[in-house]
């Protein structure tokens, strides 16, 4: 070398990042600051003192010693010019760390020296660990995964998408995302899912495909953009679930739950909840409905004279000519027995109801064939009209089903109208609503308690407030008196505030009082759900009762979350992320509708007490409430059962390990007084009692 090339090679020896080292002969004779930095010495001198083989632990990771495989591996660079491997050093601190190694000879005069560079690739080695991974967590997952570039070209694909759709990992790079579109959606479904990916960066939702032998089945998409690390996109990513068995679970829950065994029509459930929706939307809108009460006059007769199966026939077909002579947007029900319901909505005038009722009795009164006998149906129509003859479920039936009675006594096959004193009427739902405005203002509202117990240890874990009006005069007033009132006329909102408020001051008490952890759960109203500062009236609340989030809990019905999704969803979401828990409930009673179940934050489903109250008789209520507390634990959901009356229902719960119970059985709701002296002030009692049941 000349002396330029010297010092050349000495600036880049002394500078270089990467650890620099001349053994000559197995001895260290020079390193630069870079190799005395790696290896935690602080002089030449310690490490030149330091024979090369300490600095490697025993075995190399493929189980070789390392004082062999180095040897080894020096003759091979001798021979070959260079040598380049991976290997693991060890510091002066015992530490192990692995890098990459480039061996040298270097001629010098007769010797040969070994020119060594180290370089530190623990970096890499955790890079290369976390996207080993993220591979088998990919290829192990059962969703099925792709990514695409900005032009929806497929670039990877995991071996689940493969099995999913049926299709090789190679005949699927390169195409499009969607070649397995299913027809089913129309172009505006597939636009407005790129508008939002293009406005907010992720997509999720229910979409049908095709999979590669043709068949179409519904997956779970969701769609999120990648950005690279200047904030613009690169990529999309796919992340598929098939829901195929959730929706035949989902079409069979709703059969169970909602449609009569015997004609297919709506069963008494489903009326209830077609009526209490067709009542919002017409009081919204200001239109009108009317409700048809039926009844099939003489059937008691068929059974005695020809069979249940004769007068089974009978009811199913009575059913299917209803169906027949009704609009498309009418809702035909069997409410048990031989009554039948019609809801008819948006009526424009009366004669509609007189040609739908008059149509009915021109088709029913037909002939039937029935085991080798003609029989003529007779039936009796009531009928009533909201909002003239009432604004409930409960008042359209009822004065519906009094008008029926009206037709029968006159002797049947014709319908009768319902009609009331409505002076009468008004006047007293005035005076109950001027008396509810005072009894807020006094404090007549209260809330009543009852205990909710897991089912496991016979806990006492919480309470459901209910609120009572106790009037001075009238004495205990029961909700169903004054909710539908106090829903109609807005004064729900103050009520439920009213409610909460006490509930929550009284709850947190007891806590300190008894040093024990109960959740508190009160029922929202539609009115407070619907209102833009819920959840700033819930904070307020929580605040100056300096009551923990997590420890109450919301319920909320399933109709009052289905209308407007998107906005419900936002509720929703705001609610849980202040710490707040949310429940369903009398769950099974509406929708329930899985799709829009798991999109919803609820950490709670409560199990109508309709259905807790059949599972002895009714093999239908069985299956719903098994079905619920399955799909609960999947969902990794609470569930709480309702209105356990008898040791035969907790006996039933417990064998499908139902989690938590609330009940007559255990207790009715409890003024405040009452709850703590006989719930809270001797928990073991409580305890052992519940334990003992069944």
């Amino acid at each position: 070398m000349t002396r330029i090339d010297q010092n050349q090679y000495r600036a880049l020896f002394e500078h270089s990042s990467d650890a620099m080292l001349i053994i000559d002969n197995g001895r260290f004779i020079d390193c630069n600051d870079a190799a005395l930095q790696m290896l935690g010495y602080t002089t030449r001198q310690a490490l030149f003192e330091t024979h090369p083989s300490q600095l490697s632990p025993p075995n190399q990771p493929d189980g070789r010693a390392s004082f062999d495989k180095a040897n080894e591996l020096i003759e091979q660079a001798m021979k070959e010019g260079s040598r380049r491997f991976e290997w693991i050093h060890r510091k002066l601190d015992g530490s192990d760390f692995p890098v990459e190694v480039l061996l040298t000879p270097i001629p010098d005069g007769e010797r040969m020296l070994l020119h060594v560079v180290w370089r530190d690739i623990s970096e890499r080695k955790k890079a290369e660990e976390r996207l080993r991974l993220a591979k088998h967590v990919t290829d192990s997952t059962s969703e099925g995964i792709i990514v695409t570039d900005m032009d929806r070209c497929i670039i990877e694909v995991n071996p689940a998408y493969c099995r999913l759709l049926g299709y090789e990992r190679s005949e699927v790079l390169g195409r499009q995302a969607g070649f397995a579109r299913s027809g089913r959606h129309d172009q505006a479904f597939y636009r407005a899912i790129w508008t939002a990916l293009e406005a907010d960066g992720h997509w999720q939702g229910e979409i049908w495909d095709r999979r590669k032998s043709g068949e179409v089945f519904p997956i779970f998409l969701r769609i999120n953009t990648i950005y690279d690390a200047a904030g613009n996109p690169c990529y999309y990513t796919g992340l598929f679930s098939d829901i195929t068995h959730q929706k035949k679970t989902e079409e069979q829950l709703e059969e169970l739950a909602f449609k009569d065994a015997l004609t297919g029509l709506a069963n008494r459930a489903l009326y209830h909840q077609r009526l209490q929706q067709e009542i919002k939307r017409c009081r919204r809108q200001g239109r009108r409905l009317a409700v048809l009460f039926i009844d099939l006059d003489r059937f008691k007769g068929v059974n005695d004279s020809l069979g249940h199966t004769s007068g089974d026939l009978l009811l199913a077909t009575v059913g299917q000519r209803l169906s027949e002579a009704v609009r498309a947007a009418d809702t035909v029900a069997r409410m048990g027995g031989d009554e039948f319901t019609v809801i008819i909505p948006d009526l424009e005038d009366d004669f509609t109801v007189h040609d739908i009722a008059g149509k009915i009795l021109a088709s029913a009164l037909e002939p039937v064939s029935v085991s080798g006998h003609e029989l003529l149906p007779h039936l009796s129509i009531g009928i009533s009209l909201f909002p003239r003859d009432g604004q409930t479920v409960d008042d359209l039936t009822r004065h519906a089903d009094r008008a029926m009675y009206q037709a029968k006594s006159e002797g049947g096959d014709r319908f009768h109208f319902f009609l009331e004193a409505l002076n009468e009427e008004a006047g007293r739902r005035l005076t109950l609503e001027i008396e509810m405005r005072k009894g807020l203002e006094r404090g007549e509202f209260i809330p009543y308690y009852q205990p909710v117990f897991d089912l496991a240890s016979g806990e006492l874990t919480g309470m459901e407030a209910l609120a009572r009006w106790q009037h001075p005069q009238r004495g205990l007033v029961m909700p169903d008196d004054f909710i539908p009132l106090a829903e109609e006329t807005g004064l729900i909102t103050r009520l439920g505030q009213h409610i909460l408020d006490l509930a929550c001051g009284q709850t947190r008490q007891w806590m300190e009082r008894y040093g024990r952890s109960l959740s508190l759960a009160v029922n929202l109203s539609a009115r407070q759900f619907n209102s833009p500062d819920l959840l700033q009236q819930v904070e307020r609340i929580l605040h100056d009762q300096r009551f923990p989030a997590n420890q109450l809990t919301l319920e909320l019905t399933e109709s009052m979350m289905m209308g407007r999704i998107e906005s419900t969803l936002q509720q929703l979401d705001q609610l849980r992320g202040a710490g707040i828990n949310l429940a369903i409930d009398d769950f099974g009673t509406g929708y329930s509708s899985l799709s829009y179940l798991q999109r919803f934050p609820l950490t709670t489903l409560k199990i109508d007490r309709a259905f807790v109250d059949g599972v002895l008789a009714d093999r239908n209520s069985r299956a719903i409430v098994r079905a619920i507390i399955s799909m609960a634990r999947a969902m990794e959901l609470d569930v709480i059962a309702e209105g356990v009356e008898q040791v035969e229902q907790l006996d039933f719960l417990r064998q499908l390990q139902c989690r938590k119970v609330q009940g007559y059985l255990f207790s009715r709701p409890l003024p405040a007084e009452l709850f703590e002296e006989n719930l809270l002030q001797d928990p073991e009692k409580h305890r052992s009692a519940v334990l003992s049941l069944g």
